[in-house]
């Protein structure tokens, strides 16, 4: 039997990073919203449930992100204080480069250094013997260069989401969880409601489509310009965590320009370092195939230990999992109305670098619904995208560019 909720101004299907920011921004703005979700939130299977989340300014010659990026670490500083919780950790940010950065190997790591000294940041040139001295954990003699920026850090992700839903119920916002989307109520072009398999229909004047993975099965118009597709990660128990504490071991990445690999500390409260890969992925189902990480991967881990961080190479290996990442071509996020459908936006399209821009997510997306322009919108818009398309984060180790 089908159950009726009252209607709401705008109605948000998804509560990961995008969904969840995006309808505290809309009720902050007196809206009444709500927003639905198949499972708990943060639900286990989604990209912004995980421990941490790199929170960075490098992005290599986008000056775009790089703006973007800066505005979100000190809104992930506000936070802490807003929530009088540590989600932000401002541990640093550390590239590791295995040749000289004005090399054509260390495109990404040149041009983030070079952004970060022309904006006046205390970014900091390394030598091996800085290295050695430095970060102890490092086996200093791989790599030629170095780069370490102070104002940066992780974010504890699936924290943060779990603070984020509290607040927005605080806002009035109806969270309700164990709700999945069945199929839109149209009529006459226009958004009407959403059925959900549960029995429910949620009327509402706006839906906004959070949804992640699954954004292109609800929307299969978008299908052509987005996929899924998953990256392995990794927690691994060191031994002795002397050297790969916080204060010895920021976030970092492993010649990521050549490799993806990157990571974060020692965490005391899970008692592991968490390495991951940040490249073109396999391309998955987000419900049909499994998250399972193959045993090249875990081979592709072990040599990357033995020359990085010999301590680690024999390391327990207590978990991983595949990252999905909603990947669109271009590798932009996809944040705008329905160019045929009124009443109905999208808002997805992480591509593996969305969770460190969420104090940013909810505005650009409440602008976009109330049909306003944001000075970083342009990009996010519904667009044209084909085969050849680019990849535009040059921290993805794509070949050619391309997905």
């Amino acid at each position: 039997m089908q159950k009726t909720i009252q209607k709401f101004d705008f109605l948000v299907v998804g509560g990961g990073i995008f969904g969840i920011t995006a309808v505290i921004e809309l009720a902050k703005r007196k809206y009444r919203a709500a927003l639905i979700n198949p499972d708990s939130i943060p639900h286990h299977l989604a990209a912004s449930t995980d421990v941490t989340k790199a929170v960075r300014m490098e992005y290599g010659s986008d000056t775009s992100y790089f703006k973007m990026a800066e505005i979100c670490v000190q809104r992930w500083k506000d936070w802490n204080d807003l929530f009088n919780t540590k989600l932000y950790h401002e541990v640093g940010f550390l590239m590791l480069c295995k040749s000289h950065l004005n090399s054509e190997h260390q495109h990404f790591e040149k041009h983030s250094y070079d952004n970060l000294i022309q904006n006046g940041y205390r970014a900091q040139r390394l030598n091996r013997e800085d290295l050695k001295k430095q970060f102890p954990g490092i086996n200093s003699l791989a790599f030629e260069d170095a780069c370490y920026n102070p104002d940066a850090g992780y974010a504890e992700s699936g924290l943060t989401v779990e603070v984020l839903k509290r607040y927005a119920r605080s806002l009035g916002v109806s969270v309700c969880e164990g709700q999945t989307l069945k199929e839109m109520v149209i009529n006459s072009g226009k958004v009407q409601g959403i059925k959900t398999k549960e029995g429910t229909t949620f009327y509402c004047d706006h839906a906004i489509i959070a949804a992640g993975s699954s954004t292109p099965y609800v929307i299969p118009e978008l299908s052509p310009y987005m996929k899924s597709t998953g990256h392995p990660v990794f927690w691994v128990k060191p031994e002795n965590p002397m050297h790969f504490n916080a204060s010895r071991f920021p976030v970092f990445t492993v010649d990521i320009s050549n490799s993806g690999w990157y990571g974060f500390p020692f965490l005391p409260k899970h008692g592991i370092i968490k390495f991951a890969k940040h490249a073109a992925g396999t391309v998955i189902h987000p419900d049909k195939d499994d998250r399972h990480v193959g045993q090249e991967n875990i081979r592709d881990l072990r040599t990357m230990l033995q020359y990085a961080f010999p301590e680690l190479k024999d390391a327990p290996l207590v978990n991983t999992r595949l990252c999905l990442y909603t990947d669109t071509l271009d590798g932009h996020f996809w944040i705008d109305n329905h160019p045929d459908i009124k009443g109905l936006s999208v808002s997805t399209g992480g591509s593996g670098h969305a969770f460190k821009m969420a104090p940013l997510l909810g505005e650009l997306t409440a602008d976009m619904a109330e049909g306003k322009s944001h000075p970083f919108s342009k990009r996010f818009r519904w667009r044209h995208l084909t085969s050849d398309s680019l990849q535009a984060e040059e921290a993805r180790c794509v070949t050619d560019r391309r997905l």
